[in-house]
């Protein structure tokens, strides 16, 4: 996914999540009148209260569907907490306050004289409004910049291969669009993600990556692993790679069978075909 499009996804998450709440607060006997400046009618309380609801269901969704469960919860719930802050203070200043409460005063039994009531000082109120909107802009700041840090899903980059390989669709990407990691032994090292379409995974048992095309059904690479619908490998490459070398994905069917797929280097990851290069020339000028 593309950086404009994730950050106009936590802006519409965003979005929802105000609108939820101002449904469900205009749901409430006590903020509708707030709202309105009347007590809106039961029915409409009650639509109010199932779209609020179904508005913060909808974000949760959202937020899911672009960053996975774990990290979309995560985001839901930072974006869910700024959207409750800013009502907070956006309701002391809506045009419609609700009439204050007046208490009867209680006879006291010694009478005494009588004292000023104790006023804060309007500088210190200002000083609590201020500093409160400063905690509110703070939050959203932080967390602006942690999303911004945080690296959208490689399988739903641009730069993702989308293909099929025997009878089955699937999704394959670089995990990070950077040099590969030299390892111990100075091995360099390097991440990648492929994910199956969902009636597909259940037919497929394993499936194996390597650069250059596999001698064997036995030599086939490294085996992909964790969660079904977002496997991950990371294998070493070696030295002689360059620009035109094939990443080979060999799948195993449950039914035996096995199909393979291959792409030049230079079009899953430039960056390590940019990094070997420079490897080489640098070999070379010492």
């Amino acid at each position: 996914m593309s950086t404009p499009v994730l950050t106009g996804a936590h802006l519409g998450i965003l979005a929802i999540s105000l609108a939820g709440f101002f449904a469900l607060a205009l749901a409430t006997e006590r903020y509708g009148v707030h709202i309105l400046g009347r007590l809106p009618a039961p029915r409409w309380r009650q639509l109010a209260r199932i779209s609020g609801w179904l508005m913060l269901l909808i974000s949760l969704a959202w937020a899911i569907a672009e960053l996975e469960v774990g990290v979309g919860i995560t985001l839901w719930l930072g974006w869910l907490s700024i959207a409750a802050l800013i009502w907070v203070f956006i309701f002391p200043k809506w045009p419609w306050q609700p009439p204050a409460r007046h208490r009867a005063a209680r006879a006291e039994r010694d009478p005494k004289p009588a004292q000023k009531p104790t006023i804060a000082p309007t500088g210190e109120s200002h000083a609590r409004r201020w500093i409160a909107l400063g905690l509110l802009m703070a939050t959203i700041a932080v967390y602006s910049v942690g999303l911004a840090r945080m690296e959208s899903q490689p399988l739903k980059s641009s730069g993702a291969l989308r293909g099929t390989v025997g009878p089955w669709q699937f999704t394959f990407a670089e995990a990070h669009q950077s040099p590969p990691e030299v390892m111990e032994m100075d091995v360099p090292m390097k991440e990648y993600r492929l994910r199956f379409c969902a009636t597909c995974d259940n037919e497929i048992r394993k499936a194996y990556l390597k650069v250059h095309k596999p001698r064997s059904a036995q030599a086939t690479g490294m085996g992909f692993s964790g969660q079904r619908w977002e496997r991950r490998v990371e294998i070493p490459l070696p030295s002689t790679t360059r620009a035109d070398s094939e990443l080979w994905l060999t799948v195993v069917g449950k039914d035996g069978h096995i199909h393979q797929s291959a792409w030049r280097m230079d079009q899953v990851s430039p960056a390590t075909v940019a990094w070997f290069d420079e490897q080489r020339r640098a070999h070379a000028a010492n």
